[in-house]
């Protein structure tokens, strides 16, 4: 089992806080917020040069041999921090959100819709809505992220940061969440028994995914919840390596806050409900009446902690308007909207594409279901490309993202078959040398009940924007995780070339998707 010393993940989450710190004082104030109308150049040019100084310095230490994995592991960290703050500096609270809605200020009255308006909300009058949260888009929505949101705007106010200025400033939080996820990740690629040279490896989809660096400049609950999600995988990898009280405690608290920031996280109480029920059988198998107790006390620990915490708002919702949870979909995107996926067969919105359908020709979404509405076309074109339709975009940059497109296609397929089979393998082996197969059970099972439940998503809420990677961000969890395992069973020349093939559609992936935000203005 590999194991870093603490002073790299120390290090790394320092890099996160103080990328972010920067971000924050350069969007405070008008002097230099690129979103407030500051020239953009210098920012610009400095990011570039602290890119190319980066880079020169991995390439002047692999040289001289001196750039070890926990190095490497610290300059993903730093790359991925970097890519984050000049989306964030460069895009504001309005561009590419999802659901954003819109904010008027203290010194009003007015209640607005969207997350910009539910946090408003809670900054405005201190305290949660008072009114049917399903009166007004968005106010649904566990308040967690919103509650953070609105007591950072309340600190930068106190502070002295322009109103204007603290709403842009929204995006600190959600970048500093989206930099995190990098070093949980880094956790869970640890506790899942990954050797030390390939966790950078390991660790790049979540540092260099243009949908995780676009959700760290969102304003929305997403980000957050992800964050937490891989919380709850890692405290529970945590779990299984050292079963105390203090780890089911800490799962109990991620997956409980996890819920109360957006009710999809839940979708791992399956996964720990079942490593939990797996274990208690081992237990009462070996007869010891003491274990029993105390693993029966745990669970009771966990359910004491996380169904409360998880479940509160769904309860207040309950008791104060009568309301049951859920999106309040058909009121707000009615069926006759271009998005509406009713109408068609159950195969052509979740079984396998055509290579017509995929529209390599154009690789954005359209959001007419009559023109897309598979689910797996719209998750990679999102995953790849957001909700962006850059109608007037270049034929060069055009090229650039059809190569980009195709090769995340091939990457996802591949990599989710080798994890797939890879885990599954593995359980199997350990099942038949009765190992324990706790961590193994829990990995594969997880992706495979999130890959379920978002496909019932897809149906219960039928419209193309319910396909957005967005819902499936905590899938680059596994593919991850299908990475390091082809990079690591080269064994023979057909697992050499499906290793080869698989880095080498990853780096095209995310080479062409980050050449595409720096190049195209999104804001235009």
């Amino acid at each position: 089992m590999t194991t870093l010393k603490k002073s790299v993940y120390v290090k790394a989450n320092l890099i996160v806080l103080l990328v972010a710190l920067c971000v924050a004082i350069l969007q405070g104030n008008y002097a230099t917020s690129i979103a407030s109308g500051a020239n953009g150049q210098i920012q610009l040019a400095l990011l570039f040069l602290i890119g190319f100084v980066s880079l020169f310095l991995i390439a002047e230490q692999k040289l001289k041999g001196e750039l070890d994995a926990q190095k490497g592991i610290l300059w993903t960290v730093w790359l991925g921090m970097l890519f984050r703050a000049g989306y964030v500096l460069f895009y504001d609270i309005y561009t590419l959100q999802n659901d954003e809605g819109t904010y008027t200020g203290f010194g009003t009255d007015a209640i607005n819709n969207g997350h910009i308006g539910y946090i408003e909300y809670i900054y405005k009058f201190f305290h949660l809505p008072d009114m049917d949260p399903y009166e007004h888009f968005g106010y649904y929505h566990p308040p967690l992220h919103h509650t953070i949101e609105a007591v950072w705007m309340t600190i930068q106010r106190l502070i002295g940061v322009p109103e204007k200025l603290a709403f842009e400033n929204l995006q600190v939080p959600t970048l500093i969440y989206s930099g995190l996820c990098i070093v949980v990740m880094l956790h869970i690629l640890e506790k899942s028994g990954i050797k030390e040279e390939l966790l950078s490896l390991g660790m790049c989809l979540f540092a260099f995914h243009p949908k995780l660096i676009v959700l760290g400049g969102s304003i929305n609950n997403d980000i957050l919840a992800l964050l937490l999600l891989l919380v709850t995988i890692w405290r529970t990898l945590e779990w299984v390596e050292d079963r105390t009280y203090l780890n089911i405690i800490l799962i109990a608290l991620s997956l409980g806050f996890g819920m109360i920031s957006k009710l999809n996280t839940a979708i791992c109480a399956f996964s720990i409900a079942l490593v939990f029920f797996i274990y208690f059988v081992q237990v009462i198998k070996e007869g010891n009446r003491v274990a029993i107790g105390r693993t029966l006390l745990e669970y009771v620990v966990f359910g004491v902690i996380c169904i409360p915490i998880g479940l509160s708002y769904i309860v207040r919702n309950l008791i104060l308007f009568g309301e049951k949870p859920g999106i309040p979909s058909p009121a707000l995107i009615p069926n006759e909207s271009v998005m509406y996926t009713g109408p068609y067969s159950v195969w052509s919105i979740i079984g396998i594409p055509g290579l017509a359908d995929w529209h390599a020709e154009f690789p954005f979404h359209v959001i007419s279901a009559a023109s897309i509405h598979n689910t797996w076309v719209i998750l990679f074109q999102t995953g790849l490309f957001s909700e962006s339709y850059p109608a007037d975009i270049g034929r060069g940059l055009l090229a650039v993202c059809q190569i980009a497109y195709v090769a995340s296609i091939i990457a996802g397929v591949l990599l989710t078959i080798a994890f797939i089979a890879y885990y599954t393998g593995r359980l199997i082996g350990e099942i038949k040398g009765k190992d324990d197969c706790l961590r193994t059970t829990f990995l594969l099972f997880t992706y495979v009940f999130m890959l379920i439940s978002f496909c019932l998503y897809v149906f219960k809420y039928p419209y193309t924007c319910s396909s957005d990677f967005r819902y499936m961000t905590a899938s680059l969890v596994f593919t991850s995780l299908g990475l390091v395992s082809v990079c690591d069973n080269k064994k023979n020349l057909f697992m050499r070339v499906i290793s080869l093939v698989a880095v080498f559609s990853v780096v095209l992936a995310l080479a062409g998707s980050v050449i595409y935000f720096m190049f195209y203005n999104l804001s235009a």
